[in-house]
């Protein structure tokens, strides 16, 4: 029995990880597209890849991967589910104080999907104002630019649009390549709408495929490299400022 992952373990032994273990993991996924070339859980198995690594080398424990998120940019595109932002800020307080009443030392809210950054930082603000709570982390979505450094080629849209594209479509092809399909994959770069900035404008208005530039040039060994400067960057956070 793999020690990091709580859903596997009885109650009586999950009681004492929790204790012991640095802190509990939950990965914040969502039900997404994620253009022709790639399925609608993309982010949950990222989610559950990288919290995974991360308990391992940290000394946590991981709860399963919450498979709903905030995802509104993208809720018109068939197949996605977007819960509103008030209903997952709510689910995940539970969530925590779930752990927090049961002896959880630490917990980290783990963002594998970006809609999810904003409101896990809103869950953990209430949960230190309504109840003390002074051990919840979040740790957000990648830094692309940072992580992507002489990995990646190509542009991002609008200057920071990747979805689906050459970098997330690498991890997944490393990570779980039969959950990708080279041959559908799609160059897009929208025309940028020139309010996108400043109000609610849904991706399906402007976007065919879904994505943000160039899956085709996404490969295995870059998702590699990508994914070893992000967690090492999330192994360092968590072994400097939660003990």
């Amino acid at each position: 029995m793999d020690k990091t992952i709580l859903a596997e373990m009885s109650w009586k032994e999950a009681e004492n990880r929790m204790k012991q273990a640095r802190a509990v993991i939950v990965p914040l996924g969502s039900l997404e597209q994620h253009g022709y070339h790639m399925s609608l859980q993309t982010d949950n198995i990222v989610g559950e890849y990288v919290a995974g690594v991360l308990a391992k080398r940290t000394g946590c424990v991981v709860l399963p991967v919450l498979p709903y998120g905030q995802v509104w940019s993208a809720k018109d595109f068939p197949g996605t589910i977007s819960l509103r932002e008030r209903t997952f800020i709510e689910v995940v307080k539970d969530i925590v104080t779930s752990l927090e009443h049961k002896g959880a030392r630490n917990v980290i809210l783990f963002a594998s999907h970006w809609g999810n950054t904003a409101p896990a930082k809103i869950a953990a603000r209430e949960l230190l104002d309504e109840s003390g709570y002074t051990n919840v982390y979040y740790l957000s979505y990648m830094d692309l630019k940072k992580h992507g450094k002489g990995i990646m080629e190509t542009e991002l849209w609008n200057g920071s649009g990747f979805h689906a594209a050459e970098i997330e479509t690498s991890i997944v092809l490393h990570i779980r390549p039969e959950s990708v399909d080279m041959e559908k994959t799609v160059c897009e770069y929208p025309q940028v709408p020139g309010d996108v900035n400043i109000r609610p404008v849904p991706w399906i208005t402007f976007c065919e495929s879904g994505i943000f530039g160039d899956a085709a040039k996404a490969t295995a060994e870059k998702g590699r490299r990508f994914l070893e400067n992000w967690i090492e960057d999330l192994v360092q956070l968590i072994e400097a400022n939660i003990l």
